[in-house]
C-alpha cells in the first residue's frame, strides 16, 4: 500500500511540475515586454551615438573653418546648390505681404555645398586651382574670380571661375600660391555624399522623407561623381552652413554695428539715421535652440518700416516693442558668433519660420508659410517671391516641434 501511495504522490508531483496555459502566457508577456524595452534601449543608444557622431563632426567642421579663415582672411563664402555664388544681402526694413523682406530672405541664406567645396576642395584644378583634395586661395571675392565676371550666366557662376593653376599668370590670385587644405579629415566615407545632378549642378530632386535635396552615395543608382558634394550628418542629411551676412562681393567684410543702409541716412541738417541694423546669427530662426535656459536667453527683434517689431514668423504678439510679432527669444552665443553649422537631427526635418510651438489654434497662429507644408520651390516663385531663394525653400513640416532635435555648432 505504501508503494502504491508513493506512486500516486510521484505522479501528482509530475503533474504539478508542468506549466499551465496562463503561466505560459504570463512568461511570454514578460519576454515581450523585456524585448520591447531592449529594442527601445538599443534604439536610444544608437540615436545617442549618432548624435554624438554628428556633434563631433560638426565640431571638427568649426575648427576646419577657423583654419580656412586663418589662411584666407575670411570665412568660406556661401554657394548655392549649383556651387555658384550666393552673395551677401543688403539689409532693408521694407515689408511685403509676409513680413520683413530682409528677414524673410535670410531664412534661405545658407549653404549645403560650401563645406565640401572649401574645407575638402574636391573639385578639379579648373574649378579650385588644384586636382584632388585641397584648393588654391579663392581670391579676394571668395569665388576664384567668378564674382567679377558677368555675361553668359549668373554673376559668380561656377563656369566663370578663374583659379590659380600654378602656371596661369592672369588668374585673380597668386598663381604660385600654395595648396590650402584639405581642412577636414574624411574619417568615414559615409560623411560625404552628392546631390542629384552632374558637373553643371543640382538637378532639383528632393528627398520626400526629409524635404531637402536628395543625396546619393558612391555606388547608388543615380550617383554622379561630378555632381555637387555635401558633408552629411550621421543620419545621411546634408549639414547646413550659415554665416553672418556680409556686404556684397566682400566675404572678408562685415557690416558694422549700427550699419546705416543707403536711403536711411536722415535729412539735413542733422542727418540722423531713421533705421540702422546689425546683422547677426540670430537672424536665422532655424539656429535658435528649441529649449533655451533663462540664463542664456536674449531678446532679439527686427524693426520694419511700419514700426512693427518681429521675433520670428509665428503669429503671436501685437508687433509692439514689448509684445513683438512672433517669438523674440535668441541666445547670446548667436549674437556673438560669426558662423554656424546645423544638423536637422534624428527626425531629419526642420521648420525654418518659427522657433517653438506656440499655444493656441494652429491655423490661427500659423497663417504664413507654416500652413503650407506642401509648398515647393515653383510655388514659392509663382507667389512672387525671390528666385534667389528658390533652392532654399523646400517643403516645410507643419509643426515647429521638428526643431526640438536640431543640432547646432557655433563658431566665433
Amino acid at each position: 500500500m505504501r508503494y502504491v501511495a508513493n506512486q500516486h504522490t510521484y505522479a501528482a508531483r509530475l503533474a504539478r511540475a508542468g506549466f499551465t496555459i496562463i503561466e505560459l502566457l504570463v512568461v511570454l508577456g514578460i519576454i515581450s515586454v523585456l524585448t520591447g524595452l531592449l529594442i527601445v534601449a538599443i534604439g536610444g543608444a544608437r540615436s545617442t551615438a549618432m548624435g554624438s557622431t554628428t556633434r563631433a563632426r560638426m565640431g571638427a567642421m568649426v575648427q576646419a573653418t577657423d583654419r580656412f579663415k586663418g589662411d584666407t582672411g575670411y570665412l568660406p563664402p556661401l554657394l548655392d546648390n549649383d556651387r555658384s555664388a550666393l552673395d551677401g544681402l543688403e539689409p532693408t526694413n521694407r515689408t511685403n505681404a509676409d513680413g520683413p523682406a530682409y528677414l524673410e530672405r535670410m531664412q534661405g541664406w545658407y549653404s549645403y555645398t560650401s563645406p565640401a567645396e572649401y574645407l575638402l576642395g574636391y573639385g578639379p584644378a579648373l574649378q579650385d586651382g588644384h586636382d584632388g583634395l585641397g584648393i588654391r586661395r579663392p581670391a579676394d571675392d571668395g569665388y576664384w574670380g567668378a564674382q567679377g565676371v558677368a555675361g553668359g550666366g549668373a554673376v559668380g557662376a561656377l563656369m566663370h571661375r578663374r583659379p590659380p593653376l600654378g602656371t596661369v599668370s592672369d588668374s585673380f590670385s597668386d598663381p604660385r600660391g600654395p595648396v590650402l587644405g584639405p581642412y577636414l579629415e574624411i574619417d568615414d566615407l559615409s560623411m560625404v555624399g552628392a546631390f542629384g545632378g552632374d558637373a553643371s549642378g543640382w538637378d532639383g530632386s528632393i528627398d520626400s522623407s526629409t524635404g531637402q535635396p536628395r543625396v546619393y552615395m558612391a555606388g547608388d543608382e543615380g550617383y554622379n561623381a561630378d555632381a555637387p558634394k555635401v558633408i552629411l550628418d550621421a543620419w545621411g542629411v546634408p549639414i547646413r552652413y550659415y554665416r553672418v551676412n556680409h556686404p556684397a562681393g566682400n566675404p572678408s567684410g562685415r557690416y558694422p554695428a549700427g550699419y546705416v543702409p543707403p536711403g536711411h541716412e536722415g535729412t539735413s541738417p542733422n542727418y540722423t539715421p531713421d533705421w540702422t541694423w546689425t546683422p547677426s546669427l540670430s537672424e536665422y530662426i532655424a539656429l535658435r535652440p528649441y529649449d533655451i535656459a533663462p540664463s542664456d536667453a536674449v531678446t532679439w527683434t527686427f524693426l520694419d518700416d511700419d514700426g512693427g517689431h518681429w521675433g520670428d514668423f509665428s503669429e503671436v504678439g501685437t508687433g509692439s516693442a514689448g509684445d513683438p510679432f512672433g517669438d523674440p527669444t535668441s541666445t547670446g552665443a548667436l549674437n556673438m558668433g560669426t558662423f554656424a553649422y546645423l544638423s536637422t537631427g534624428a527626425d531629419r526635418r526642420l521648420f525654418p519660420w518659427a522657433r517653438v510651438d506656440e499655444p493656441g489654434d494652429a491655423d490661427g497662429r500659423k497663417q504664413w508659410l507654416g500652413d503650407h507644408a506642401d509648398r515647393d520651390m515653383q510655388g514659392w516663385m509663382d507667389d512672387g517671391h525671390s528666385a534667389l531663394l528658390a533652392e532654399a525653400m523646400y517643403p516645410t513640416p507643419d509643426s515647429e516641434s521638428t526643431n526640438a532635435d536640431n543640432i547646432v555648432e557655433i563658431g566665433r
